[in-house]
């Protein structure tokens, strides 16, 4: 009866919350565009479920306002059922292992930044190494990892704790800490640190890693930001106990522009136009903040220091940073930041839970549209949020955040920069670098290893490949023994509508007129630019390998010497990178059928063909391309291929697999960036009786294990694969259709066998 009653009485409960109806039905839209009507249905018997369990509509809740709790009714009240326990304790091991299958490894790649390219500041914590003022309020031996270490999940696969990977759980004391943090942020492209600065008074605190910078050991770019509130103990819920506090004053504010003189000095210091950057974190709490911005340039001009660049955080309700006399304001998500809660749609586990959950993937497929403010505004990219850590059982969390969502966010955002004069520089900022009690940082973690840090540098190459209005491409041509056909196969490559590229094309050691076919062409098109290099048979591996050493475009498009390229190949391949921040591209297909002296059937290159075609006109309906890549080779030949060259070199080639190599590069690809297809037959691929697919058959089959068995094996730290549609069980129903789960590596059998 109970229950009945409830439900009567639900649309009059939940009508004024903000987390009501209103957000449900937002939530169900979104589930079925993103994951369809079976994940709608999951949703929806997973909310009425919850209500079934929990509504007791003659007992009120309050929260900690003591106002009535409307939404206590979506709140688990009891221990889950036993099926949930073993999911939630599935969980909690699996956290234990030092290495997870998300877990990406260390990249041998190191980016070294151009001039143009974006210029990534990550938000910094020092507040990991003991101090006596938080002994004193905290316990001896107080630091950051207090917190993170003993965070616990709050529901079904809710991310918790959050373990560091390589640097442990690192004590900032020791400089050689700080120094592998910045050869970690080099390597994948961060270009500076900002040091959340805590000066109360003319007293600072945790004062160690900005020190170091500031005298010049760390020969970093950094900058600073002034965490300008009162300290106070809100981790524990006591926010009215001041620990330490802020006397904003005009005496203060130059003995605070005075102390902080050496750091806008050094040499290292972040500067825009030429002026250090100086970031308030609530510049609303200035009692004058003009008068205080002021103060800060006349003291600054009689330094000698000349003028600085004030950037006013976005956070508590700030947004134009004129009215406080600032230049600039610069963003600091989740504040200002919607995205739909969650609450209503996991499954909380605490039944004493008061946190608010979110959905992260909104704000990543959000972020394709950046709306453009009327004053100077800095963009901001969070790679996760979760501060259950601090504030337990009454934490924020955007759930669903995944590296690959992060890499797409940060690609929109650094794409967008580019296209904004104000900004010439390229500053765009994270936050952060390690606010691990926050679950906002890219260092390295237990379960994601270096993820999220690839997905910034991916970003950054993605952004830098795809800036160029008009890039070079290298064509590269391995010839082999094709004298017949290479003349028309660089005809096709002279007719390109689009005309920005070079030919890179290399004799494999061919016995046939494939040489002089290839002169007589350079004869009769002198202006196309050519590299022609004759070499002893070293096989097609090593002859694309050697070519792209010679190549100097931007991007990478491979043809085999017997094929031909439709007149707007590359121009539309390059669009269509272009609109989908892509760095890999492939087309449809024309077969060119060459039956003379087959021995085999004619039916047989006939049902070949006929199944690729199948397996091409169902790429389309695939919602992820890995779906279709995996099924076959629908990419037919590395000829097909368009790449920037950064994959290549990332990947370090293709294996040294003799007929799947194709397969098993733009497999690894995906790794890096999402491919794109365009559904238009751009290339002409050649059948006849020297195509390997019609040879060592048992040889094909044996490389085809070798590229499953390596792909499932790390599928979860794929960047193409596990974005904001991913779903698990929809992945697993596919690998067992095709007979793949074989190759799939479990990590309980794997401790098994150990043993």
């Amino acid at each position: 009866m109970q229950f009945f009653k409830a439900i009567v009485n639900l649309p009059k409960t939940l009508k004024k919350e903000h987390d009501g109806i209103r957000a449900f039905w937002k939530n169900t839209r979104k589930i079925h565009q993103v994951e369809g009507l079976a994940g709608l249905t999951r949703a929806v018997f997973r909310t009425f479920r919850t209500i079934k369990r929990n509504i007791n509509p003659d007992r009120d809740t309050y929260n900690d306002n003591g106002v009535i709790d409307k939404l206590a009714a979506f709140k688990i009240s009891f221990p889950p059922r036993a099926g949930d326990r073993q999911q939630y304790f599935q969980q909690l091991f699996r956290q234990t292992r030092k290495e997870q299958d998300e877990s990406v490894p260390i990249s041998n790649y190191c980016l070294e930044l151009k001039p143009d390219d974006p210029k990534i500041i990550a938000f910094y914590l020092p507040q990991f190494h003991p101090f006596p003022e938080n002994d004193s309020w905290w316990g001896k031996g107080f630091t950051e990892w207090t917190n993170v270490s003993k965070a616990v999940p709050q529901f079904i696969d809710h991310y918790q704790p959050r373990l560091p990977g390589e640097l442990g759980f690192y004590d900032l004391r020791l400089r050689e800490v700080q120094e592998r943090q910045i050869q970690l942020a080099k390597q994948y492209g961060i270009y500076g640190f900002c040091y959340h600065h805590y000066w109360f008074n003319g007293r600072r605190l945790m004062e160690k890693p900005a020190d170091r910078a500031i005298n010049g050991e760390m020969r970093f770019p950094f900058c600073l930001c002034w965490a300008n509130e009162n300290w106070t103990r809100r981790w524990d819920g006591a926010e009215h106990e001041v620990l330490i506090s802020q006397e904003h004053s005009p005496d203060d504010d130059i003995a605070f522009i005075e102390d902080i003189i050496p750091a806008l000095s050094n040499e290292y210091y972040i500067r825009v136009d030429g002026k250090p950057l100086l970031i308030v974190y609530r510049v609303n709490l200035l009692p004058d903040a003009a008068a205080t911005a002021q103060r800060w340039r006349q003291y600054c001009r009689k330094r000698g220091l000349g003028e600085i660049y004030l950037m006013a955080a976005q956070a508590h309700g700030i947004t134009d940073p004129r009215q406080y006399g600032f230049d600039a304001a610069v963003e600091f998500p989740p504040h200002k930041s919607y995205a739909p809660g969650l609450n209503n749609i996991v499954d909380i586990v605490n039944p004493h839970f008061k946190g608010r959950i979110f959905d992260y993937s909104y704000l990543a497929e959000d972020s394709a549209t950046i709306r453009e403010e009327d004053y100077p505004l800095y963009r901001t990219v969070i790679p996760s949020w979760d501060n259950e850590a601090r504030r337990p059982g009454r934490g924020h969390i955007y759930h669903n955040a995944r590296p690959a969502l992060y890499q797409k966010w940060l690609t929109n955002t650094c794409r967008h920069i580019k296209d904004i004069p104000a900004n010439s520089e390229n500053y765009l900022f994270v936050n952060a670098w390690n606010e691990w009690a926050e679950g906002a940082y890219i260092e390295p973690d237990r379960k994601f290893g270096y993820a999220c840090l690839q997905a910034t540098a991916n970003a950054i190459l993605t952004t830098r490949t795809l800036a160029e209005k008009e890039p070079l491409v290298s064509i590269v041509i391995p010839a082999y023994n094709h004298g017949q056909y290479i003349y028309d196969a660089l005809l096709s490559v002279a007719d390109q509508t689009y005309k920005k590229f070079e030919v890179i094309i290399i004799n494999d050691g061919s016995t046939d007129n494939t040489a002089p076919e290839i002169r007589r062409f350079m004869e009769d098109h002198p202006h196309i630019s050519i590299n022609f290099i004759n070499q002893k048979n070293l096989g097609t591996r090593q002859t694309i390998h050697n070519a792209v050493q010679k190549a100097k475009g931007t991007f990478i498009a491979l043809l085999n010497s017997d094929d031909i390229y439709e007149p707007e190949r590359l121009e539309k391949l390059i669009s269509a990178m272009r609109d989908n921040n892509s760095c890999f591209a492939f087309s449809d297909i024309t077969f060119i059928q060459e039956e003379k002296d087959l021995k085999e059937p004619e039916s047989e290159t006939e049902d070949y063909i006929k199944r690729i075609r199948s397996k091409l006109n169902g790429l389309k309906n695939h919602q992820n391309i890995i779906y279709a890549l995996l099924d076959f080779n629908v990419t037919v030949s590395s000829g097909n291929f368009i790449f920037a060259r950064w994959i290549y070199d990332q990947l370090q080639g293709f294996s040294e697999l003799s007929l799947v190599h194709d397969w098993d590069f733009i497999l690894e690809a995906t790794f890096l960036t999402r491919p794109v297809f365009v559904d238009t037959r751009l290339y002409k691929y050649r059948i006849h009786p020297t195509n390997t697919y019609r040879r060592l058959k048992d040889q094909a089959a044996i490389e085809t294990e070798a590229v499953l068995s390596k792909f499932l094996a790390k599928y979860k730290t794929n960047f193409t694969l596990c974005d904001s549609q991913f779903d698990q069980a929809e992945f697993n129903s596919f690998i067992n259709s095709r007979g793949y789960n074989k190759y799939l590596i479990i990590p309980h059998e794997i401790h098994r066998k150990k043993k």
